[in-house]
């Protein structure tokens, strides 16, 4: 039997479904993948200059806010993935605590969340990968034409396996966490530009007030995204009831803790007295390598950037597909999205999903600029993700309600979830007010069109596939005994609660 059309116990009518490879990774292998999702130094040199436009000197406070939020979402997926580990993430976890339309819609802003990623940080290197053949080398070369390059070789990795992915994303993590840990200790322990103080954790150090800690908790959030990634690995993850908790905890501790240390640094290495220059700095770790470093260093940096934007990614792009993977082996979109080849890694979506990664940079990228489809990316992505938080943080408080009470914990499924719910509500705020420029003051209302989409294409599937709507959410468990080129050769399926 073909291992591309093996499958679980199907339900009446489903053609067969692939499978994910059971047990290929460990709680350090889905530790590095979300934390290599969190990209640190793409976080760090991209999301650095827009949070701190209007928080200015008090940029950390954001961030804290932010590591926060994603401590207490940690809690909330590890909860979900203790009963449910599945690679439909959200899609899964919502449709258990709601019900079939809103664990749909979930599915639905994922992949449009998840699915921003990939164009965002294909448009950035290209921008970034040319200016720095350029600076260095000065020769000429088209952003798009790194981009496509970029598109290519993440096509070959991914689609070679989940193991595949993991080695190469340790091996960026590592030496982009060397480099950034480097230039910050030089910044602290030359004391920055007037001296080590807690002023940056001071909230009332914010250029625009609460709003600007808000927005500046926006983007604190897009660089935590990712760690959630880890839960979309749950079929390929050992023991994930257990694992899948370990690495979303020790990737948001890790990564957070260096996001916090960047706000503080990019803060003091400007100074209390140019809080305004901070704010108005489109490059503010250029600008503070070259000083701290001098320009003979300074391109280590951006090396390292680029190195970081390849690892994201990557990571960002193996999450993105695991989402369309489940959602064609649902049979919500094309059930052949559902199936995978011999190395038990979902090749049909990847092409899918590289393919409009493609449109999306080129068309976007041409339109308003490579930079300008990060910004606008990164504002619907942040958007989009922090909703979804949202949803899943009230959802665990419904789901072990509802299905587990002798399990209820007042402070983790009650308390913490509605917290950070509520906490989340800021960064909205800050985005949608005072009214960004065009075209990021469009963010809202592109959201809110594919939210209506998927209500719309949801409606249409239960009127004419009540039985796809009706298998919707199921648990997917991959055994985790190796496929047939490294077994006996044996027949192995998944096993659907």
């Amino acid at each position: 039997m073909s291992r591309e059309t093996r499958s679980a116990t199907p339900v009446e009518g489903e053609l067969p479904q692939g499978r994910l490879r059971g047990g290929a990774i460990g709680a350090l292998g889905a530790a590095v993948v979300s934390m290599a999702f969190m990209g640190p130094a793409t976080s760090v040199a991209f999301n650095t200059a827009p949070g701190a436009a209007k928080t200015g000197f008090a940029l950390p406070v954001g961030i804290v806010l932010a590591l926060l939020v994603c401590l207490i979402t940690a809690s909330t997926v590890s909860a979900f993935s203790g009963k449910l580990p599945s690679a439909g993430f959200a899609f899964t976890f919502n449709s258990h605590a709601y019900g079939k339309g809103t664990g749909f819609v979930s599915g639905w802003l994922l992949a449009l969340a998840y699915g921003a990623v990939g164009p965002m940080l294909f448009s950035a290197m290209g921008s970034f990968g040319s200016q720095f053949l350029s600076d260095q080398f000065h020769w000429r070369v088209p952003w798009w034409v790194i981009s496509a390059l970029v598109l290519l070789i993440i096509w070959f990795v991914g689609s070679r396996g989940i193991t595949s992915s993991v080695k190469t994303a340790l091996i960026f993590l590592v030496l982009e966490l060397g480099v950034l840990l480097a230039l910050f200790g030089t910044v602290i322990g030359r004391g920055g530009d007037s001296g080590n103080s807690l002023g940056p954790f001071d909230p009332a150090n914010s250029l625009t007030g609460t709003s600007g800690i808000g927005f500046g908790m926006l983007w604190g959030v897009l660089m935590f995204v990712g760690f959630e990634s880890a839960g979309t690995l749950g079929e390929e993850t050992r023991n994930p009831r257990r694992n899948v908790p370990r690495a979303l905890f020790t990737a948001v501790i890790t990564v957070g803790v260096l996001y916090v240390l960047s706000g503080y640094v990019a803060a003091i290495g400007f100074g209390a007295g140019h809080a305004d220059a901070l704010a108005a700095d489109t490059s503010p770790w250029s600008t503070l390598s070259d000083r701290y470093w001098g320009r003979g260093v300074a391109w280590l940096f951006t090396l390292t950037v680029l190195n970081s934007q390849f690892a994201n990614a990557l990571s960002g792009s193996t999450g993105a597909v695991r989402i369309i993977f489940s959602l064609g082996r649902e049979g919500l979109l094309s059930r052949r999205l559902g199936r995978t080849n011999d190395r038990d890694s979902p090749v049909r979506a990847w092409m899918t999903y590289i393919g409009l990664s493609a449109v999306v940079t080129f068309v976007v990228g041409w339109l308003i600029g490579p930079l300008g489809t990060y910004n606008l990316l990164g504002s619907l992505l942040g958007l989009g993700i922090v909703v979804l938080y949202i949803l899943m943080n009230i959802g665990v408080i419904r789901y072990f309600w509802r299905h587990h009470r002798a399990e209820f914990s007042v402070l983790r499924h009650g308390v913490l979830p509605a917290a950070g719910s509520v906490l989340m509500l800021l960064p909205i705020y800050g985005l949608l007010w005072p009214v960004p420029s065009w075209p990021y003051n469009l963010v809202p209302y592109i959201l809110l069109v594919w939210v209506l989409i998927g209500i719309g294409y949801f409606v249409h599937v239960r009127r004419h596939k009540p039985a796809v709507v009706e298998a919707m959410g199921r648990v997917w468990e991959a055994d985790s005994t190796p496929p047939p080129s490294e077994a006996t050769g044996a027949d192995q399926g998944l096993s659907c609660d």
